[in-house]
């Protein structure tokens, strides 16, 4: 066990100074049985007594001033306390060169080489070893307690034996020592792993959701590894990219960032780490940001970059930056990834419970249109089959005359229509959920189709048709564009009553766009991304005043595409909404003289 151990092993120094300060209190007992063995046999005035015993007393009084646990955790610590055992080593041989004292000195030897082994290194405790024989040897001779050299060999390899034997005591305690040491650091390190996992997996596991949660997660993993800046990319299967994740954790605060994407395939360094699944640290981003991609673009200095995996799959990158020492240590490379793993899992966990919230809401909120649907259906069929109905019962009337007879079997076939369509609706909503509507497309004229329909639609009191330029051909199935406009026609009178409806076509480029335009209410913003769904009615089944089934607009959207167009919604100016269709020229003439137009 090196020197440098010595010091930075608290626990070891610890046992060391409690053995010197016993070992102290030991040596004053000594003294007392030295100074009694000398009072008996009457060398208490011996000169050389006086001064060696002096000298062991002010060698204790040192010894016992000094706090040896602060010592040994210095660097001179264990060089001062072999320094006083080599001193207490030579002076006890001083004491027993006395004659009359050599036989009570003796065994002190044994628990000096004792004491050494276990509170210095096995070299210190050599040489206290060799000088305990040496001193011992010296001694004997020059207290007359033998007559030869070799009768000194007895006591001196007695010591030398106990030196031995404490010396390797002394190596063993150290190697246990040590490894108890290593897997109490061991211990620690997993417990303060364990910890942070904690940490991590609770901070996310509390939010409710992604966005609540993410930037407390990047905070507590920047907040154990001393950062200042955290920031998550997701990967985005639609697209194979990674996004960066708004709000990004900066020094304690959120920061809202703007959808920054990499792409997978990229070269940038986040790229990378996503694909090889490995941990990286940058250094001097700054130098040359432009090297870095979006961690230059981020403006970080320093970086540590990690995979957020889940069983073996890739699902985004971290990235800690700007460490407040300035720079990251080798070893927080390892910490981040084992902070990542807890983290990926619990956010992949998070993404998907949200993903399940999303479509139970979705699911939920498609039940309840489906419901409303039935409703309103049941209703829609209900009230001509009553007419009908009644219309014949009536008829069947004795006494009824001619003209009430017209009148009544005239709303019976009106009824019957508008059951007919109905049930057309329905056949044609099936089929363009099974991607199954046919398309005869043909040439159509647009002036003269729009013209029509607006002779044919009633109930609304003024359509205006307006084309540029004039002579526009398109082609589509005239059935299934009639129904389109017809339904966009009826809805703008529906739902803006009394107001005029403009029906305006113009070419564009290489389409050809046709607007119905109304004035009434409008549509809230919020509703235009979703009234081309199945079902969807702007007012609740519960307390509509309007008739219809929810299907109209969805027809409208899914005819419209069959025959290769788009239609969307937008505000009118002043008022209203506009549906715009936007549908392919009959000819490249045409759509030259469109374009020329």
């Amino acid at each position: 066990m090196t020197d440098e151990h010595e010091t930075q092993s608290g626990s070891l120094s610890a046992f060391r100074a409690a053995a010197l300060r016993r070992s102290v209190l030991l040596a004053w007992i000594v003294v007392i049985v030295l100074t009694g063995q000398a009072v008996r046999r009457d060398v208490v005035t011996n000169q050389r007594f006086i001064f060696t015993m002096g000298a062991f007393i002010v060698l204790l009084s040192v010894a016992t001033a000094f706090d040896w646990r602060e010592l040994l955790q210095r660097t001179s610590g264990p060089i001062l306390a072999w320094i006083w055992s080599a001193a207490i080593t030579l002076t006890l041989g001083l004491v027993a060169s006395v004659p009359g004292l050599f036989d009570t000195a003796l065994p002190i030897f044994s628990g000096i080489v004792v004491l050494t082994g276990l509170i210095l290194n096995t070299v210190r405790h050599a040489v206290v070893s060799v000088l305990a024989v040496g001193a011992l040897t010296v001694a004997a001779l020059q207290a007359g307690e033998i007559d030869a050299v070799d009768q000194v060999l007895i006591p001196a390899l007695t010591v030398g034996v106990v030196a031995a034997a404490t010396a390797l005591i002394g190596i063993e305690f150290d190697r246990a020592t040590k490894q108890n040491l290593d897997r109490l650091a061991d211990l620690r390190a997993q417990r303060r792993d364990f910890e942070r996992l904690y940490a991590v997996s609770a901070t996310l596991a509390s939010a409710e959701s992604l966005t609540e949660g993410l930037p407390q997660m990047v905070g507590t993993i920047c907040r154990y590894l001393d950062a200042q800046v955290g920031v998550v990319f997701l990967y985005q299967p639609d697209d194979h990219s990674l996004q960066v994740m708004s709000p990004m954790w900066v020094n304690g605060h959120t920061l809202d960032v703007e959808r920054l994407k990499v792409r997978v395939s990229g070269g940038g360094v986040v790229s990378q780490v996503f694909r090889s699944g490995r941990a990286l640290r940058l250094d001097r981003v700054t130098d040359n940001p432009d090297q870095y991609g979006v961690i230059g673009e981020l403006g970080l200095s320093t970086a540590l970059i990690a995979p957020l995996r889940v069983e073996g799959y890739n699902v985004g990158v971290i990235a800690v930056a700007d460490p407040n020492t300035g720079s990251f240590r080798d070893e927080q490379t390892e910490d981040l990834l084992s902070l990542a793993a807890p983290a990926a899992l619990v956010l992949s966990q998070l993404g998907r419970y949200e993903a399940a919230a999303e479509m139970t809401k979705r699911m939920q909120e498609i039940a309840q249109m489906k419901t409303d649907f039935v409703s309103v259906v049941s209703h829609e069929l209900r009230t001509p089959l009553t007419s009908i109905i009644g219309s014949l019962d009536t008829v069947q009337r004795p006494g009824i005359s001619g003209d009430a007879t017209t009148d009544l079997i005239e709303s019976a076939r009106r009824q019957a229509g508008r059951l007919q369509r109905l049930i057309d609706d329905l056949l044609i909503a099936s089929r363009i959920d099974r991607n199954a509507v046919p398309v005869s497309s043909e040439r159509i004229d647009v002036d003269d189709f729009l013209h029509d329909i607006a002779a044919t639609v009633q109930g609304v009191e003024r359509i205006s048709v307006s084309i540029d330029p004039p002579h526009l051909t398109i082609t589509a199935d005239p059935d299934h564009l009639r129904r389109v406009f017809i339904n966009l026609v009826e809805n703008a009178g529906k739902y803006a009553p009394g107001s005029p409806v403009e029906i305006v076509a113009r070419a564009i480029k290489t389409r050809v766009e046709i607007d119905v335009i109304d004035h009434g209410e409008g549509i809230p913003p919020e509703a235009q991304q979703t009234i081309f769904d199945p079902f969807t009615q702007l007012e609740r089944s519960d307390i509509r005043t309007r008739g219809g089934t929810g299907l109209g607009l969805s027809i409208v959207k899914g005819l419209v595409e069959a025959m290769s167009g788009q239609v969307g919604v937008s505000d009118t100016p002043g008022g209203g909404a506009t549906f715009t269709v936007s549908l392919p020229p009959a000819s490249v003439d045409l759509e030259v003289t469109a374009r020329v137009g």
